[in-house]
């Protein structure tokens, strides 16, 4: 049986674990050979077997019917977009901007997520909608401004500009279009964790056909396991437990209580990448601002 207590626990416990996956990416940064975004596609590939496995199997059904095949296309279109373009923009994103930084740009998820509902599944935008979005739409605002003149150096000797943050908002959109592409799978396969599975394994053999093409990414694979330091290493596994725990707490909790739980993820990963683990210098007060901004706007657009 659900209990809100129990899913407003996973939320929290999600949070964390995305918290620690940012600030072990931002340590992992400077690894040339990077296979953190594979690893940790792989990694919930695995997690998510276990729990579909463990908790949905039994009542899990395989047949060919259109309902059952249009399910399973919808969950691979989400892996594309979550797995590949998502998670490969985010990790590249944490990179250049920051953990703190990346967190701020990271709630635009919720602003494109309205808009592709809109479009996609013909979902009303209210006018608490528009409030959010636009309190969403000022905190990245800000995190321009501030980006314009700063001297800051970011990855592989960069000096911080405007164009870092598109890596961020492509993230954000790709995130956004697989919510989509998840929901209307739900519909026609209601299994998350096995949804989650099947994203996953619909990523991982992505890069599995990109190898057959791409040396970089043939690497990649032969040395998936060797080649990758510890902070990819534990990046990859928080980032699972996090997503696994996000869709554990949607099943106790409703959505707005999760939503607004998750938005502590932001304070969360700045607060253990700037006081803990010293991996980026504290961030001017107006990325602070931009990520309060951000959080009002998620949780505006979640509660109404």
């Amino acid at each position: 049986m659900p209990d809100p207590q129990t899913g407003q626990l996973y939320a929290l416990l999600s949070a964390l674990s995305f918290a620690f996956g940012s600030v072990f990416i931002s340590k992992g940064a400077k690894s040339r050979k990077d296979k953190g975004v594979l690893f940790s596609v792989f990694v919930t590939m695995l997690f998510s077997f276990i729990v579909w496995y463990i908790m949905e199997s039994d009542q899990t059904r395989f047949d060919n019917s259109e309902q059952w095949l249009s399910g399973i296309f919808w969950f691979v279109m989400a892996g594309l977009f979550a797995m590949v373009f998502g998670r490969t923009l985010l990790y590249t994103s944490i990179r250049y901007l920051g953990v703190t930084r990346a967190g701020s740009v990271k709630r635009l998820n919720p602003f494109f997520a309205v808009i592709c509902a809109a479009i996609f599944l013909s979902e009303p935008i209210s006018g608490m909608d528009l409030l959010g979005m636009s309190a969403i739409g000022l905190a990245f605002a800000l995190l321009i401004y501030e980006s314009r003149g700063c001297s800051q150096i970011v990855h592989e000797g960069e000096t911080l500009s405007p164009s870092h943050y598109l890596w961020g908002v492509g993230s954000a959109l790709a995130y956004a279009l697989a919510n989509v592409c998840r929901k209307y799978g739900l519909i026609d396969f209601n299994a998350p964790a096995f949804g989650t599975f099947i994203s996953a394994a619909s990523g991982f053999a992505f890069f599995l056909i990109a190898a057959v093409f791409s040396t970089v990414y043939r690497e990649n694979l032969k040395t998936l396991f060797s080649n990758i330091n510890r902070w990819l290493f534990l990046s990859g596994i928080f980032v699972s437990i996090g997503q696994i725990m996000a869709f554990a707490a949607l099943y106790h909790e409703k959505i707005s209580t999760v939503v607004m739980i998750n938005s502590l993820e932001i304070f969360l990963a700045s607060f253990l990448s700037v006081v803990v683990f010293r991996a980026e210098i504290r961030p001017q007060i107006t990325t602070y601002i931009a990520a309060v901004f951000a959080t009002i706007g998620v949780i505006v657009v979640a509660k109404y």
